[in-house]
């Protein structure tokens, strides 16, 4: 029984070994010519969804010539003094980074512009951009096109196409924005991020929990986690994200120390990875309280760093994902504190689910290539419509 047991662990640890290695193989795509493309909002940072977008293109072949907003406009500034600047000189910073996106698009070679999110850029860069003749994209990860700024708004009819993760995003706003083409793709992740990593003694004491959460606050978001906390008083829980410094004073009482900024790059892979449990929250929009996230970039980035996910149950996050095989769901607060426990106390369950999710994240795969090809397949097309 033993040499049986023995030779089935061998064979799960080389067909994980072969997944990986088929998903870590770079070829090029024989179905596009090799593009070159102008990326304004294309954040650099590791982790970011823009780099795992732009890096996606990359490993199909493409190039992308990325313009990264925070290079004119810091946003992570979080002293009284800089946060001061930032209001004084924050409009110069935009004028120039709408500058620098049009001396690159006159002085550089490309076949199309995809922007992403654009939320700087202002209408006339935009109406710029399209009297080069080139296509015009837009790629937008949010939930809310109202949301982020009065640019959104303003510019998304001036987009050849708009591509939107959000799978809600329908005839509503292509009647009340005026856009005139919109497609849907999947979110993602990035796999040179969101991966497993080894969780040092060190690292368990500063990340490791029971359960944990990694996003940014709201009020709903705050709820659920306060009724897990109220409910299962002996379950260590970590939050790591923005904006918590706005939830309640019970909320900061019983969460403590345990309450952390943000992580972002392998810090985000360490969290998920010293974690028993990674929880999938999900965000409703501030302008439209009545529009919820389906997924969201966690829903993949979570199970990609073979961290066990449990995840609000949703129709969408169940055609990606098998509950009880590759992810947990949960359906009510109730239910959230039911699932946890349970999960807590097996742990050869959150090791199969979790190493199954992983598996299907590089079958599919779950990375943005899926969006990449669904971009340069609508562009291929409606060059050809243009012909």
């Amino acid at each position: 029984m033993e040499r049986r047991a023995d030779a089935e662990k061998r064979a799960d640890v080389e067909k994980r070994a072969d997944v990986e290695k088929r998903a870590d193989v770079q070829t090029l795509d024989p179905a596009f010519r090799q593009y070159t493309f102008l990326a304004p909002g294309f954040a650099k940072w590791w982790g970011s969804d823009a780099r795992a977008l732009a890096q996606a293109f990359r490993r199909l072949g493409h190039t992308v010539l990325d313009i990264d907003e925070e290079d004119y406009v810091p946003w992570r500034w979080q002293t009284a003094t800089s946060k001061v600047l930032r209001r004084l000189f924050s409009r110069v910073w935009i004028e120039e980074y709408n500058r620098a996106v049009l001396r690159q698009a006159d002085s550089a070679a490309y076949d199309f512009v995809l922007v992403f999110k654009g939320n700087l850029l202002k209408p006339e860069t935009i109406q710029t951009l399209r009297q080069t003749g080139k296509t015009v994209f837009n790629f937008y990860p949010d939930l809310s096109f109202a949301d982020h700024g009065p640019n959104i708004p303003a510019t998304l009819h001036l987009y050849d196409c708009v591509f939107t993760t959000k799978s809600y995003h329908g005839g509503r706003e292509i009647e009340r924005y005026g856009i005139s083409r919109l497609e849907h793709v999947q979110h993602g992740f990035d796999r040179e991020v969101h991966r497993p990593v080894t969780v040092s003694a060190e690292m368990l004491a500063c990340y490791g929990c029971d359960v944990s959460f990694v996003g940014c606050w709201s009020p709903r978001k705050e709820r659920q986690i306060l009724y897990l906390l109220r409910h299962s008083e002996r379950v260590s829980v970590r939050v790591f994200g923005l904006g918590w410094k706005y939830s309640s004073n019970e909320f900061k009482d019983r969460m403590g120390s345990n309450l952390k900024p943000g992580v972002f790059g392998d810090e985000l892979a360490i969290a998920y990875c010293a974690s028993k449990i990674s929880l999938g929250l999900l965000s409703c929009g501030v302008s439209d309280p009545t529009t919820c996230d389906q997924t969201t970039a966690r829903t993949f980035q979570i199970p990609a760093t073979k961290s066990l996910m449990l995840h609000e149950d949703t129709p969408e996050v169940r055609s990606f994902f098998k509950e009880n095989d590759e992810l947990l769901l949960f359906s009510s607060d109730d239910d959230l504190v039911a699932k946890v426990n349970a999960a807590l106390s097996d742990d050869a369950m959150r090791a199969a689910v979790s190493g199954r999710g992983y598996e299907r994240c590089l079958q599919e795969p779950y990375d943005y290539s899926n969006a990449a090809k669904s971009i340069l397949q609508n562009f291929e097309q409606m060059s050809a419509d243009k012909k």
